[in-house]
């Protein structure tokens, strides 16, 4: 085997969130071996790690800009209804789009959630990598929880050979899903990833059994959680906070939620374009961070977060922490859709450094001072893709 040496000449790195200027990495038969200072003419672009998307939904693409509600309980109500409406062929087209559109912007791993069976194949086809989690829903449907169960373990398995990836049958939501059914999915011990305290309806649902969630299910006869409890409590209780849970969005909670999930060894999915554009309240991510809790950033659908766009979901993390007076930096925003978010998808080795072996993003953006420069001004069509081996 014949020895290949290369060099790239950014004139920066990206490296666990911080951009390193006047460095060059050098390559060897596609392995990054060293950085060290520039020996030639730089060009103008940075070097990074790929994205993570670590919560996302492919199916509803073609529902961007078709739920006019901005309330959560509304929202969800008008979404389901259009998710009726679809044919499957139109579905199918979307997740094609949304996976495409996730790779061409950066994007190499997804924490992809399906309810219809279209998701796993659009994966591989535009190569992206992570885990798929096969929803599980028992609120008005017309399966029993346990023809529910075993249809969506089908379907897992059916992911799995169509993707490449592992498929794991997966909790929607502690308030679509019966206590039984979390519970055996609890004891699966298997990859989870669950909407948890998105919401100040649901927190109102388990706080005092009030709200527009706890009227629908007393008007259609499905068991109200217990009360006088916070849904971080709840899922602990169930045994679904562990250390390879993703917890997605956690809006709504308290001190003792946050130390909750920081001793389970949990990670948490933070969609900030989503909770905004739902009327969540601000996820209080400085808290996490300072609690030791791994965060990844999600771009969640196209229906609640619009187009694919890491870098508007990067400022729009950066704006609402200084709203809530608990500011992020740039660079853990950055950290939190490259590493943070592979992490929380079970992969510890997502930092562009000695050993890298991966593709790379090259981000055309020229004279960056800084990360928030790079996330300010930068966009989908200013990523390009580089394979080490090619350089």
């Amino acid at each position: 085997m014949v020895d290949r040496r290369s060099v790239a000449r950014p004139y920066g790195v990206v490296i666990g969130g911080e951009l390193h200027l006047g460095v060059e990495p050098v390559f060897e038969n596609g392995v990054l071996t060293r950085l060290r200072p520039h020996t030639g003419v730089p060009e103008p672009f940075v070097l990074s790690a790929p994205f993570v998307n670590a919560h996302s939904h492919f199916e509803y693409r073609g529902l961007m800009g078709r739920v006019e509600q901005r309330d959560f309980f509304g929202w969800i109500r008008r979404l389901v209804q259009l998710k009726g409406e679809q044919t499957e062929d139109e579905v199918r087209c979307d997740t094609w789009i949304a996976a495409r559109e996730n790779r061409a912007s950066g994007i190499a791993l997804v924490g992809e959630h399906f309810d219809r069976p279209h998701s796993p194949a659009a994966v591989r086809e535009f190569g992206l990598m992570g885990r798929l989690f096969a929803e599980v829903i028992t609120f008005l449907e017309h399966e029993t929880p346990q023809e529910k169960l075993e249809t969506v373990s089908r379907k897992a398995a059916e992911a799995t050979r169509a993707s490449g990836l592992p498929a794991y049958v997966n909790p929607h939501a502690l308030y679509t899903v019966d206590e039984p059914s979390l519970r055996w999915i609890a004891r699966q011990g298997t990859p989870l990833s669950l909407h948890l305290a998105e919401s100040r309806e649901e927190a109102d649902l388990f706080r005092s059994g009030t709200g527009p969630f706890a009227e629908l299910m007393t008007s259609v006869g499905f068991p109200l959680p217990p009360t006088g409890i916070t849904p971080v409590e709840f899922a602990a209780a169930l045994g679904l906070l562990r250390a390879n849970a993703q917890l997605v969005h956690c809006c709504e909670v308290s001190e003792s939620d946050i130390a909750q999930i920081a001793a389970s060894g949990a990670s948490v999915a933070h969609c900030p374009r989503s909770n905004e554009a739902l009327s969540c309240p601000i996820a209080p991510i400085r808290r996490m961070l300072r609690s030791g809790i791994t965060v990844g950033l999600g771009l969640d659908s196209a229906a609640s977060s619009g187009p694919v766009d890491m870098f508007a979901e990067m400022s729009a993390a950066m704006r609402l922490s200084h709203e809530k007076g608990e500011p992020i930096s740039p660079e853990e925003c950055w950290q939190m859709a490259t590493e943070g978010g592979a992490r929380s998808l079970g992969m510890d080795s997502w930092v562009l450094g000695e050993g890298w072996s991966g593709p790379l993003l090259e981000i055309h953006v020229p004279d960056a001072l800084g990360v928030e420069d790079l996330i300010e001004r930068g966009s989908p069509d200013k990523v390009v893709w580089r394979d080490p081996t090619d350089l």
